[in-house]
């Protein structure tokens, strides 16, 4: 039969006259008021005279008069109701035709058939279609919304899982030989670091090699050099002795383009005090170890924007704090001086003795004053993990070992004699204060205190890339959930370095920074280890290239 016309602002809808029988219905009336279908409370469609019948006419104007009894809600427009089915079945038709126009692309590359994982909310949305124009996601749509010219790349996902890049908040990118640990962050997802201690120069080299398409690796913000009081744990570190020369390191990095002050443990507490000040005055972030003469919940106040390792932390929650501080800054002087050497960070006695102090009520007042602040932790339980299982682990032929270049390991060598005191009463003391550090990471996290995944690479056996694997799979063990250890490589990050317009999430308009997994990271937080496909800023790296990057490496190590 023939099918009238009506036009409805900027909808051009067909209408029918139906018969419903016994219902006695002959037609319909309906208010659609263009993509919004918003609620006008009477028939606002122009119907033929021909098409509508004088029962309509009676029943649509007693509509008009009481539209509160005669309108059904639909999602787009409301619709006199005679019928619920009715209403349903019409909505769904007009308000599919008032829908915008499909999406166009000429040009670019569309990940097809994949779930979005979208970590904030916990959720996945399956069937969707990912485009990527050059180093911006340009669409996250269902496929039925989009239109793609000959010239795009199309890529099946297979119904994988698409996750934002991973960040690693916690590396030392330029470590000697650290050039192939670039690419094995890729080739892990990792496409995101912060650079806890580097050369500004060339970490900015560095990232215009990787932008301009000639190296490969992770976008990153990094510190510059250490900033510590005059006993300084690292060789190389800057000095700042004194609130003058406190203000003058901050002013300098700030300056130079610094993302943050790092800031270590022989720092006094007043030159500490006067760098949270300048800091906070030229809007930079401080971060590292919370200083041994101030508690964590007066670094904290200073203004301390993170803190790694549970340094300060764990001791804060145990209630001999002062003098546990006080004996370290003690063995810090003693070592600046050429006096004995007493290991003030990796000491199985003074773990013994943090742990039987341990306060959980004072703890979670110390966690609340973190949350209210809006200090963030993070924790780097893998480098925790490794201190308290270094008499394994150099037993161990890890195969990671062939990605690390030989300067660095050679380091470990150095190293871990003074580090790892193997007497069984040693080991167990280490073993429990790695069981502490973890479960103050989890009350951490109960708390509200925000958590940065890190991992500290390249300490030993701390692997650029894998081991960011390895720290989700530790804060799971922490206590938290899959989504949450997750948000702790994505949309943490992004909050905390103030990007969440750009930076973790799966949502137009982001950068294209994006990972591909076989399996749902919600469901197993080990899945994140499932890599089929790495974006990083709109550069694709499939399964075969990943694996390709990892054989050079592995190759150059090797020296063939």
């Amino acid at each position: 039969m023939m099918v009238p016309k009506a036009t409805v602002k900027n909808c051009t809808l067909p209408t029918a006259r139906l018969s419903a029988g016994r219902a006695g219905w002959s037609g319909v009336g309906m208010s659609v008021a263009g993509l919004g279908c918003l609620v006008e409370g009477r028939p606002a469609i122009s119907f033929p005279r021909a098409s509508r019948s004088r029962k309509l006419d009676r029943w649509a104007a007693r509509g008009a008069r009481r539209p509160w009894r005669r309108v059904c809600r639909c999602r787009r427009f409301v619709l006199m109701k005679k019928s619920v089915g009715f209403c349903a079945f019409v909505s769904a038709v007009l308000c599919t035709a008032c829908g915008p126009p499909p999406q166009e692309f000429a040009s670019g590359t569309a990940i097809e058939n994949v779930a979005v994982v979208d970590v904030a909310a916990g959720s996945v949305t399956e069937g969707r279609t990912v485009v990527v124009q050059g180093r911006r996601i340009a669409a996250v749509v269902s496929p039925d919304d989009l239109s793609l010219g000959d010239a795009v790349e199309r890529i099946d996902a297979g119904g994988g899982y698409l996750i934002p890049g991973l960040w690693d908040m916690h590396v030392h990118e330029l470590s000697p030989g650290f050039e192939p640990a670039l690419r094995v962050y890729i080739a892990n997802g990792v496409t995101g670091v912060r650079d806890m201690w580097g050369g500004l120069d060339v970490s900015r080299e560095a990232q215009q090699a990787i932008a301009a398409g000639e190296r490969v690796g992770p976008r990153s913000i990094v510190a510059g050099n250490i900033t510590d009081g005059a006993n300084a744990w690292w060789p190389g570190s800057v000095i700042a002795d004194t609130p003058e020369r406190g203000r003058f390191v901050v002013d300098s990095l700030a300056d130079a383009g610094a993302g943050f002050v790092k800031v270590y443990s022989a720092l006094e507490a007043d030159a500490f005090a006067a760098i949270a000040g300048r800091a906070a005055a030229r809007g930079i972030d401080v971060a590292g170890h919370v200083p041994f003469t101030v508690t964590a919940g007066e670094a904290s106040d200073a203004g301390m924007r993170s803190m790694t390792h549970m340094f300060g932390v764990v001791e804060s929650c145990s209630s001999n704090d002062a003098d546990v501080r006080a004996l370290r800054a003690e063995w810090m002087a003693d070592r600046a001086e050429g006096g004995e050497f007493t290991d003030p960070f990796f000491n199985p006695d003074l773990y013994r003795a943090i742990v039987d102090a341990a306060d959980d009520d004072g703890c979670r007042e110390l966690l609340a004053q973190l949350a209210g602040n809006g200090t963030w932790l993070t924790p780097t339980l893998t480098v925790l993990s490794s201190m308290a299982s270094l008499h394994r682990l150099r037993e161990e032929d890890d195969p990671r070992l062939q990605y690390m270049p030989q300067p660095i390991v050679a380091s470990w060598q150095v190293r871990m004699p003074q580090m790892a005191a193997d007497t069984p009463e040693n080991i167990e003391a280490r073993e429990r204060f790695f069981d502490r550090q973890l479960a103050v990471t989890g009350m951490a996290a109960a708390a509200g205190v925000g958590i940065l995944a890190g991992t500290d690479t390249p300490n030993p056996f701390v692997y650029p890339g894998f081991s960011l694997h390895d720290e989700l799979e530790l804060l799971v063990r922490a206590g938290l959930s899959s989504r949450d250890a997750l948000a702790a490589a994505t949309t943490a990050p992004a909050k905390f370095l103030g990007a969440t317009d750009s930076l973790g999430a799966v949502a137009a308009g982001m950068l294209a920074d994006l990972v591909l997994l076989e399996a749902n990271p919600l469901d197993d937080i080990g899945n994140t280890r499932r890599i089929a496909l790495v974006v990083a800023n709109g550069r694709f790296f499939a399964r075969p290239e990943l694996d390709a990057l990892l054989e050079e490496v592995r190759r150059e190590r090797a020296g063939g």
